[in-house]
């Protein structure tokens, strides 16, 4: 962790965007809009050569939109082209933009310590202990008032979702586009370059805030927004105190992909609805809420003793 920041502070040269007076936490969040248009422009795109393929008439909107309906894996491999082009690539060539040369891999966390195995055990023991927590906050979420057009869009969503994870022998499709995909392109661009960005501009607290802030707004779940922002923040802190990008991207494949597997082996899963009404299983939940406390907390005082101090790296 001192390496990196030792090149920084002897490199007087500095990344394009601070020798050209551009604040990097700033152009981060400018990204994240412009990615989100790129990701639809790129799903539009895949989504009118499949139009070709699949509808004999590619501008009848109505039976395209049938067609993937219906073709839901067409779909999911439309996310997955926006996925891999825009936040993965995409966020790689910004990088460029935001690192010094020769820093980019350190920049973006891409790389394993000698200690990295250790926070990946870290990582999948707190994803899993997160599980009640992340329940309690979807059932606070219910209590957000939503949009009509939001809810419908994100019960269209979900419908689609349900449609793939029923049908036969879906398993390992599933586990690369909602599991695999997702762990891999989204922790580079959010737990990597956005992150980072945010660091080197406010500080890691609030990188790890306004990070998961934003991981929760973008995927467009108004309904989710508590929790996902709250894995995101998980996943952030995970990524700092690890100094590496490998512990998040195998917390986010256990969530995404523990999800798709007790889905698929129990169906039933995907009919339920956190609601203002549901009544959750309290003593479980306060449970696993200080448990995952407890956790973090012995986590951050370990990673404290192993980090002098002095090391800019040191959270404050």
């Amino acid at each position: 962790m001192l390496e990196y920041h030792t090149t920084i502070s002897n490199n007087t040269n500095g990344s394009w965007y601070e020798r050209h007076g551009f604040n990097l936490g700033v152009m981060a969040i400018i990204w994240v809009f412009l990615a989100l248009i790129a990701f639809n422009v790129v799903g539009g795109i895949v989504g009118v050569v499949a139009a070709v393929f699949l509808v004999d008439d590619p501008t009848n909107i109505e039976a395209l939109m049938q067609v993937l309906s219906e073709r839901t894996t067409v779909f999911f491999w439309i996310n997955t082209t926006g996925q891999i082009t825009v936040f993965a690539l995409g966020s790689l060539l910004v990088t460029r933009l935001a690192a010094e040369p020769g820093a980019r891999r350190r920049f973006l966390r891409l790389q394993m310590n000698s200690d990295t195995h250790k926070y990946i055990l870290w990582a999948i023991v707190l994803t899993v202990v997160a599980y009640p927590t992340v329940i309690f906050l979807g059932w606070l979420n219910a209590f957000l008032p939503v949009p009509d057009w939001m809810a419908e869009m994100q019960q269209s969503m979900d419908e689609m979702i349900a449609k793939l994870l029923g049908s036969e022998n879906i398993l390992w499709m599933g586990l690369f586009h909602i599991g695999l995909v997702p762990s891999v392109c989204e922790e580079i661009m959010y737990r990597g370059y956005v992150q980072r960005s945010l660091e080197k501009s406010w500080g890691i607290w609030a990188a790890i805030i306004i990070s998961g802030l934003i991981f929760g707004a973008y995927h467009l779940q108004i309904t989710r927004i508590l929790p996902l922002a709250a894995l995101g923040m998980l996943f952030a802190y995970i990524t700092y105190v690890s100094n590496s990008l490998i512990p998040a991207m195998v917390a986010h494949l256990v969530n995404n992909g523990g999800q798709v597997i007790f889905s698929t082996i129990y169906p039933e899963m995907l009919d339920q609805e956190l609601t203002a009404e549901t009544d959750l299983p309290w003593a479980g939940i306060l449970f696993g809420v200080v448990l995952l406390i407890t956790l973090l907390s012995i986590l951050h005082k370990r990673y404290l003793a192993s980090t002098p101090s002095s090391l800019p790296n040191t959270p404050e």
